[in-house]
């Protein structure tokens, strides 16, 4: 399983003075999106689906609420880690198929 340790951050140029930290990670049809933002100790997290933000349950504290951010900030790298879990266990669920019989 991957863990917040195998997350590749790069250099993001955003309008902020300071350059924001980035590492995106495929998850089956999720992406992961990990920012660092610059003078900051804590992770936030956004997941996306056909590139626009997805919110899951389980995953996301306010799912469900008409209220409830699609970033989750405030994250260490143990919590960025379960999520990571998380997401590689959604994807490893069993499929439904269809089935014909002839």
């Amino acid at each position: 399983m991957m863990r917040f340790e195998d997350l590749n951050f790069k250099t993001q140029s955003t309008l902020a003075p300071e350059p924001t930290m980035q590492a995106l990670m495929d998850f089956g049809q999720y992406k992961l999106s990990v920012i660092l933002e610059y003078g900051k100790t804590t992770y936030e997290v956004a997941i996306f689906k056909d590139d626009m933000f997805a919110q899951l349950p389980g995953i996301h504290p306010d799912y469900g609420n008409d209220w409830s951010d699609d970033v989750i900030p405030g994250l260490s790298p143990t919590d960025v880690s379960t999520i990571m879990l998380k997401l590689s266990l959604i994807e490893m669920r069993p499929k439904e198929v269809d089935i014909h019989f002839s």
